[in-house]
């Protein structure tokens, strides 16, 4: 599911929630946020900029004990 046609070629973070009901809560949370720019496959979601990741980091209303950050340049985790 690709949602803006303005994204960079490679994912800058990885989103990765731990849920029996994953992808469905990550579609869920992108039906409510037109100006982002991710792409959900199956429980993770690639965010292709800083301010897609900063409205995640603001607006996800779900258990942040089941979600895992991916910085994909500086090749670490993002503590939440």
């Amino acid at each position: 599911m690709t949602i803006s046609n303005f994204r960079a070629a490679e994912a800058l973070y990885i989103v990765i929630v731990r849920h029996k009901d994953a992808e469905n809560l990550l579609k869920q949370w992108v039906d409510q946020h037109t100006r982002i720019s991710v792409q959900i496959e199956s429980n993770r979601m690639k965010i292709f900029d800083s301010q897609s990741l900063s409205v995640f980091q603001m607006d996800w209303a779900h258990s942040w004990e089941q979600v895992t950050i991916w910085d994909c340049w500086n090749k670490r985790h993002i503590e939440v």
